[in-house]
């Protein structure tokens, strides 16, 4: 740490990694401080800006870049292993969702960071939306009764061309639509049902000449008794990323591009509009939190125990559809 200013080093210089660089940008604790991605083209054209030095060597940065973080946003299957190295290397981590692709990998970090003393963040950013925030806010004050059903709805354009070829090579991405957009829906069900899920019932269905699935439905049941479900499409729907939360006395509408409504009474009661801006400010919001914690503060971050509950119910959803009948999250790996 130099000047009391927090370095962090971005590994991973793609989307998700320019969305936290310019969540930084303007920052007074920390900074970005080092770039690495294996294509130093990529790396350039993110780090050029603000003149931040780039890497293509992981282990270079680690070493020689004088950091006090990362964040990981490298393919799925790269999160365990990079974690644990910065972790090793006495870094705190901000890893992205989904956490990795087993949940024995997410044991691995949880214990290579409780180890060597650093905090284990996951990039879970939905917590610090505005939306999502009020919604959770509604739901603790009780003012409507308990959450009775939760239903997730989201379309995606799911198709090569449409991301990264590596997002479809299922040895890398882990999975398709589930494991990697369904995840924010999931996490919405955990956070709004107050409790992870404890059972699936679901299919999955893919296209020809593809490793990974596509779309899938599944039926959810938390562990405090709250059900759910999930709706994953990429067949030429229009875009709507939507969740509804029935409470005994009204429902709560959170839509992407909508906003949070109150359904009570035959009426819709719009609470809170959508503003493009709440990306912006949950990326900003998710890294104060996780530099606060890191330093020893209260900062706000979903931990590596939460990040490995989301994993498991993706894993459940594509272990549910192979056997064709519901089954059980298998519990967590006890971590002493």
């Amino acid at each position: 740490m130099k000047d009391g200013i927090f370095r962090i080093g971005v590994l991973g210089a793609g989307a998700v990694g320019a969305e936290h660089v310019r969540a930084a940008a303007g920052a007074r604790a920390y900074e970005i401080a080092a770039i690495c991605d294996v294509n130093r083209a990529t790396a350039e054209a993110l780090a050029t800006p603000a003149g931040t030095p780039v890497y293509t060597d992981h282990r270079a940065m680690l070493a020689d870049a004088g950091l006090d973080a990362v964040i990981v946003t490298a393919p799925h299957a790269l999160h365990a292993p990079l974690v644990i190295e910065a972790a090793q290397a006495g870094l705190h981590v901000l890893v992205e969702k989904p956490m990795a692709t087993t949940a024995d990998d997410c044991t691995r970090m949880i214990e290579a960071c409780r180890e060597a003393g650093t905090l284990l963040a996951v990039a879970h950013v939905i917590h610090f939306d505005p939306v999502v925030r009020e919604v959770r806010r509604l739901i603790a004050s009780g003012e409507f009764g308990e959450p009775l059903l939760i239903t997730h709805r989201r379309s995606s354009h799911y198709e090569p061309g449409s991301r990264p070829g590596w997002f479809f090579d299922r040895a890398v991405a882990g999975g398709g639509i589930v494991l990697n957009v369904g995840t924010h829906g999931l996490d919405r069900i955990q956070l709004f049902g107050g409790a992870p899920v404890r059972s699936v019932s679901a299919v999955v269905r893919g296209r020809p000449g593809m490793e990974v699935e596509t779309d899938a439905l599944a039926l959810l049941e938390l562990d405090n008794g709250v059900h759910a479900s999930l709706a994953l499409t990429s067949r030429g729907a229009p875009y709507y990323d939507e969740t509804e939360v029935v409470l005994e006395s009204a429902t709560l509408r959170a839509s992407r591009a909508e906003g949070l409504s109150l359904l009570r009474d035959g009426a819709s009661t719009p609470l809170l509009a959508a503003d493009p801006a709440h990306g912006h400010a949950a990326f900003r919001a998710q890294l104060d939190g996780f530099v606060a914690a890191a330093r020893g503060g209260d900062g706000e971050y979903a931990d590596g125990a939460y990040g490995r509950s989301v994993v498991s119910a993706a894993l459940t959803v594509y272990a549910s559809a192979e056997r064709g009948h519901t089954v059980a999250v298998p519990a967590p790996a006890v971590v002493p």
